[in-house]
C-alpha cells in the first residue's frame, strides 16, 4: 500500500459472529489503522514495524478470523522479504494449524511452505508440473493390429496386411481370449489416411482392457489417421432453371452454382427443426464446407440481427395461437415463395436462442406469422428487444459462401467464394456418433482425428479409466466429446473446434454422496463451439461432483465457455478469451440457481476480452457469474482483463452469499465486482415457502462437509448475509464494486486508478508482476502464476504451438 495507491477502507459484515470488544463493537477502525500503518512501514521496508502492526490484529480477540489470517500472512511475507525463509515457514506453519482460519489462507500457507522447501533443495520454488495430470503411458502392447485405408477386412490385421476398418479391428481384439489377457495390452494402430465412417464404432464392456493391459486405438503418427464422416461433392454447374433464377438476386444469378445431390446418390438431407434453449433436442444437421471452412446457410441480414418493429401476438402452442410480429422495410417481400423459411433469434430473453419456421408473410400488413408459437417462457416478449435473422432462403444467396438446399429436389445451390475447380466442397453425412463406448474401462484413443459429421464425435457412457488424448475433433454439427457417467476418464491435449453445439460434456460423480467422478479435462484447445445452437453450448458442460478442468485454452464463442453444475469441482489455470460475444446476461464461466452447489474452486484462470458482443445487452457479461443464489464458492488468484460488460463486473454475484473473491487481479474492467446478496431472489423466496427443487441437497453429509448448510437451507435465506472481497487489486477499472455494497465484506483491496501496479509489460498483455512491483506494497498480495496459465507442451498435445493469435 504505497503512496501511489488508494487504500480501501475496511467495511465488514461478519460471516460468523466474532469476539467483540468491551463495548460490544468490532474494532474495525483499529484494525484499519493497523493495516494502514503496516502499509506505510512496508513501503519503507521497515519489516519489523510491519510485524508489530500485524501482531496487533493477530492477537486481537475481537478480530474476525480472516483478519487474523490475513495479518499473519503479512507477517510471514515480511520475513520472506527479508530473506528469512525459516521464520517465514514457521509463520506459515502456524497459519496452517489454525482451524478457524479460512481454508483459502491455510492452503496458501501450505503452498508457500512447499515453495520454501523446494528452494532449500536448490529447485525452482514453483513446481509447474504439480498442477498437470499424471497419465501413465500405455505399455508396449503385447498384441498389435493394424488398419489402413487400402487394407482389407479379409486380411489378418498385420502391418503388412492390415484391416480396412476400425470395426474389424475391434472384433479382432474382442475375439482374443478374455481369460488370457495379453501382457502389455492390445493396440489398434491406424496408418495415415482417411477412414470413411458410415456407422458408429460401438464399444461395450467386452472391448475393455485393464490397468496393465489397456486397449489402445491410436494413430501411427499423431494427427494423420482421420475418421471421416462426410463426402466430397462434384458436378457443380451454372443454374439454368428459370424459376430458380427468378428467385435469386439478379446480381448473383450468373455466379451461383448448383449440385444435384440425388445424382450423386445422396438422398438423406436431414431436416430443419425447432431447436434452441427450452426446445426439443437438436437433430443431426447437414452443413456445407469449402476448403475446411463452414459456409453460411443463406440468410438476411448477412451479419448480425434485426429488431422487430413491434410484437403483435406472443403466441401459445397450447392454445394453437402462433407468434406474430411486425417488421420494418420491405425485405421479407422477397421470401413469399419460400417453402421452408426459418427464423433464428432471441425471442424473449437475450440469453435464450431458438429457431422457428415462418408460416406466413403478409406484405400488406408487414407482418410475419410463425408456423408455430415460440413457447419457451410463455411466448415471445419484446421487453428485452426481440432480435432475429431469417435463414434457409434461396432468395438471400447474395454473397460468396452462402448456400441453400432444396430438400424436395435434392438440389444444392452455392455461391462459391473461390474457383470450385481449385476447391474442395464437402457436406457432413454421418448422423450418429463416430465412437460410442458404453460400460467400457481402460480403453484409450490417442492421436486420432475425428472429422466432419452431422452429429456427435466421441461418446463415453458409464465408462471408467478411459483416455482421449492428443486427438482432434472438428467439424461436428453436434457435440465434440461427451463423457456421461463413469469415473476417472480423461480428455487430454485435444483440439476441439468448429462444432455446432458443445465442445464437451463432462458428467460424473454423485452429488448425493459427494463421491467424486474424478474426470479431467486438461490441456485442450477448444474454439468455435456453439456455432449452430448459440447459447448453453459451452466448451465444457461440467456436472456432477469432484471433477477437474485445467490448463485449457477456450476462445471465440457466442456465449459461455463453461457451464457448471454440482459440487467440489476444481477449475484452474485456464485461459479464456473472446467469449460471450453474442448472448446477454451470461458469464464466461457460469453457475445457476442452486445454493447447494458447494466446494467449487476457480483458481488461477485468465479471462480477457469478455463480452465484446454483437447484440446490445440489457444486463451484461462477466468473466465468472454466480447466477441466482449461487453461494459459498471460491474465486482465488484469477486475472480479469477487459472482462466486464454492461452492468456486470469481472465477477458477477446475483443474490448469492458467502462467496469469497480473494487475491484476484482486475485490469481495465468497466467495474470490478458486481451484484451481491439479495434475499428477495426467487430461489430464496421459494426456499422459505418450502418449494425448493429436488436438486437442492441438504443431508447430514452436506451439513458436515459444508458448515454453512449446518442449519439447513432456510437459514441461508436470513440476513445479514455477505460476500467476501479480500485483497484484490483493481487497475484502471471503473468502480471497484457495484450492487449491494452494504452486504460486502471488503478487506484490504487495492485500487490503482492510473499508476501501474508493476506489470512486466501490460501494454503487450504481459501481466506478470515484477519482483519489485508496487502491488506488493499491498501487504499480503500473492503473485499470480500467470506464466503457468493455459496450454503446455507435452507428448499428448494434438498440435503445438496452438495455432491462434491473441485478440487485440
Amino acid at each position: 500500500m504505497n503512496a501511489g495507491m488508494s487504500v480501501i477502507a475496511v467495511s465488514i459484515v461478519l460471516m460468523t459472529a466474532p469476539a467483540v470488544a468491551a463495548d460490544g463493537a468490532v474494532n474495525r477502525e483499529a484494525f484499519a489503522e493497523a493495516f494502514k500503518a503496516a502499509s506505510a512501514a512496508w513501503a519503507k521496508k521497515d519489516f519489523a514495524s510491519v510485524r508489530a502492526q500485524c501482531d496487533k490484529v493477530v492477537e486481537a480477540v475481537d478480530a474476525p478470523a480472516h483478519y487474523r489470517s490475513y495479518a499473519q500472512l503479512c507477517i510471514a511475507q515480511s520475513f520472506a522479504a527479508e530473506g528469512n525463509a525459516a521464520a517465514a515457514r514457521t509463520e506459515y506453519r502456524k497459519i496452517d494449524a489454525k482451524d478457524d482460519y479460512p481454508e483459502v489462507h491455510r492452503q496458501e500457507a501450505r503452498e508457500y511452505m512447499q515453495e520454501i522447501d523446494r528452494a532449500a533443495r536448490g529447485l525452482p520454488p514453483r513446481d509447474v508440473g504439480a498442477t498437470r495430470v499424471k497419465v501413465r503411458p500405455a505399455p508396449t502392447p503385447g498384441r498389435e493390429f493394424f488398419v489402413a485405408p487400402d487394407g482389407s477386412d479379409a486380411n489378418p490385421g498385420t502391418a503388412e496386411r492390415p484391416f480396412a476398418t476400425f470395426a474389424r479391428a475391434r472384433d479382432a481384439v474382442r475375439a482374443l481370449p478374455a481369460n488370457r489377457p495379453v501382457a502389455g495390452g492390445v493396440a489398434v494402430t491406424a496408418k495415415p489416411g482417411e477412414y470413411r465412417m458410415t456407422e458408429t464404432l460401438a464399444l461395450t464392456a467386452a472391448d475393455s482392457g485393464t490397468r496393465d493391459t489397456p486397449v489402445v486405438y491410436r494413430a501411427q503418427r499423431k494427427g494423420t489417421a482421420v475418421l471421416y464422416g462426410g463426402t466430397r461433392l462434384r458436378g457443380f454447374e451454372p443454374v439454368k432453371d428459370p424459376n430458380v433464377l427468378g428467385r435469386l438476386p439478379a446480381e448473383v444469378r450468373d455466379k451461383v452454382r448448383q449440385c444435384d445431390l440425388k445424382a450423386l446418390g445422396i438422398t438423406d438431407y436431414g431436416e430443419l427443426r425447432v431447436r434452441g434453449v427450452g426446445q426439443p433436442p437438436s437433430p443431426p444437421t447437414l452443413e456445407v464446407y469449402i476448403d475446411n471452412v463452414p459456409m453460411t446457410l443463406a440468410r438476411w441480414p448477412n451479419e448480425g440481427f434485426v429488431r422487430v418493429k413491434n410484437l403483435i401476438a406472443p403466441g401459445s402452442r397450447k392454445e394453437g395461437k402462433p407468434s406474430v410480429f411486425a417488421y420494418d422495410g420491405d425485405r421479407p417481400e422477397r421470401w413469399t415463395a419460400a417453402a421452408d423459411a426459418w427464423l433464428f433469434g432471441y425471442f424473449k430473453w437475450l440469453w435464450a436462442d431458438s429457431t422457428i419456421p415462418i408460416g406466413r408473410i403478409d406484405t400488406a400488413a408487414k407482418t410475419i406469422t410463425a408456423a408455430q408459437a415460440y413457447e419457451y417462457g410463455g411466448g415471445m416478449d419484446d421487453r428485452q428487444g426481440i432480435t432475429y435473422y431469417a435463414f434457409n432462403l434461396l432468395e438471400e444467396i447474395d454473397r460468396p459462401g452462402e448456400w441453400y438446399l432444396d430438400r424436395r429436389s435434392g438440389m444444392l445451390y452455392l455461391y462459391p467464394p473461390r474457383d470450385l475447380a481449385k476447391s474442395t466442397v464437402e457436406i457432413g453425412m454421418l448422423s450418429v456418433p463416430m465412437i460410442e463406448a458404453k460400460g467400457v474401462s481402460h480403453v484409450r484413443f490417442e492421436g486420432l482425428v475425428f472429422d466432419l459429421a452431422r452429429y456427435n464425435g466421441v461418446v463415453l457412457r458409464d465408462s471408467d479409466d478411459c483416455l482421449v488424448a492428443g486427438c482432434t475433433i472438428r467439424r461436428m454439427a453436434g457435440n465434440g466429446v461427451m463423457i456421461a457417467g463413469g469415473r476417472r476418464n480423461i480428455l487430454l491435449g485435444c483440439d476441439i473446434h468448429t462444432v455446432g453445439r458443445r465442445g464437451s460434456e463432462v458428467i460424473g460423480g454423485d452429488r448425493a454422496t459427494l463421491k467424486a467422478g474424478e474426470h479431467v479435462v486438461e490441456n485442450c484447445h477448444m474454439y468455435d463451439f456453439g456455432r449452430i445452437d448459440r447459447t448453453y453450448t459451452p466448451a465444457v458442460q461440467l456436472e456432477g461432483a469432484g471433477n477437474r478442468v485445467a490448463h485449457n485454452l477456450f476462445h471465440d464463442c457466442p456465449s459461455s465457455v463453461m457451464r457448471i453444475e454440482g459440487n467440489d469441482h476444481v477449475i484452474e489455470f485456464n485461459e479464456v478469451r473472446n467469449a460471450v460475444l453474442e448472448s446477454d446476461d451470461q458469464g464466461a464461466m457460469e453457475l445457476y440457481g442452486n445454493p447447494t452447489y458447494r466446494g467449487i474452486v476457480f483458481r488461477h484462470n485468465l479471462f480477457w476480452q469478455i463480452g465484446a458482443a454483437t447484440i446490445k445487452g440489457v444486463h451484461g457479461r462477466a468473466g465468472i457469474r454466480f447466477d441466482d443464489a449461487i453461494s459459498g464458492l471460491l474465486v482465488y488468484g484469477n486475472v480479469f482483463w477487459r472482462a466486464a460488460n454492461g452492468n456486470f463486473g469481472g465477477v458477477q454475484i446475483n443474490s448469492g452469499r458467502d462467496n469469497v473473491c480473494d487475491n484476484n487481479l482486475f485490469v481495465d474492467c468497466k467495474q470490478g465486482i458486481s451484484g451481491g446478496w439479495n434475499q428477495g431472489n426467487r430461489f430464496w423466496v421459494a426456499i422459505k415457502q418450502g418449494k425448493q427443487p429436488a436438486a437442492f441437497i441438504v443431508n447430514d453429509l452436506y451439513r458436515s462437509r459444508y458448515p454453512a448448510l449446518a442449519g439447513g437451507l432456510t437459514e441461508l435465506t436470513k440476513g445479514p448475509a455477505v460476500n467476501h472481497i479480500w485483497r484484490n487489486v483493481f487497475y484502471r477499472c471503473g468502480r471497484m464494486v457495484t450492487g449491494n455494497t452494504a452486504a460486502l465484506d471488503l478487506l484490504e483491496n487495492g485500487v490503482f486508478p492510473d499508476a501501474d501496479p508493476g506489470f512486466v509489460d501490460a501494454a503487450k498483455g504481459d501481466l506478470r508482476l515484477k519482483t519489485d512491483a508496487a502491488v506488493f506494497s499491498t501487504v499480503g498480495f500473492r503473485p499470480i502464476p500467470v506464466a503457468e496459465i493455459g496450454l503446455y507442451q507435452d507428448d499428448y498435445r494434438a498440435t503445438w504451438p496452438a495455432k491462434t493469435d491473441k485478440a487485440e
